[in-house]
């Protein structure tokens, strides 16, 4: 399985909380699994508990290997280009329709454009390259989730990871919560 990442220097990158803005009360928890299923399942385990507000995740991302060795990621929060130009449109035709006439089809163009262009400038959430480089390190066949998060890691969201065994590969909280978080991942209920 692939190894934790103690520091973050490792595969040429460097400490990307910073690079991210990152706020204080916000961490990062990469974690890997043996099973190219399972970081989705932790995943939507976790939106559950998001649901009772148990955590607060600003972005979650999907890394799968393939047994082929095939990187795929999912971007489940990071507003991308086309959704965020699609959401521009909306509100410029919604513009449009108050003031009527040519200026609707003006206003939905503009909308698009802007939404498109917010969506490049402000790339909310965890750090693309870096995603990408986590695919990189992964064994092939496993999984990982790398999540954004608030605050935070409640009770009741390591009794729900004790669920699981994964391997934490990369965690912005102190040393005291990593090893809680290695723990619970290390035996399975």
């Amino acid at each position: 399985m692939t190894e934790p990442i103690a520091d973050a220097a490792v595969a040429g990158t460097t400490d990307i909380t910073g690079e991210l803005g990152v706020s204080d009360g916000d961490h990062i928890i990469g974690v890997s699994f043996e099973k190219v299923t399972r970081a989705e399942e932790v995943l939507l385990a976790l939106s559950h508990l998001q649901g009772e507000g148990e955590i607060a995740m600003h972005d979650a991302v999907v890394v799968v290997k393939t047994a082929e060795g095939k990187v795929r990621i999912h971007q489940t929060v990071d507003p991308t280009p086309g959704r965020s130009a699609l959401t521009g449109s909306i509100w410029g035709m919604l513009a449009g329709l108050l003031f009527g006439g040519p200026i609707f089809l003006a206003a939905a163009a503009a909308g698009a454009g802007g939404g498109a262009l917010l969506a490049k400038l402000i790339d909310l959430g965890l750090d693309d390259k870096w995603v990408k480089e986590v695919g990189e390190w992964l064994d092939p066949g496993t999984s990982a989730l790398l999540v954004l998060v608030a605050a935070e890691v409640r009770p009741a969201v390591v009794a729900e990871l004790g669920r699981y065994e994964g391997t934490v590969l990369y965690c912005t909280f102190p040393d005291a919560v990593r090893q809680e978080l290695e723990r619970a991942l290390s035996d399975p209920s």
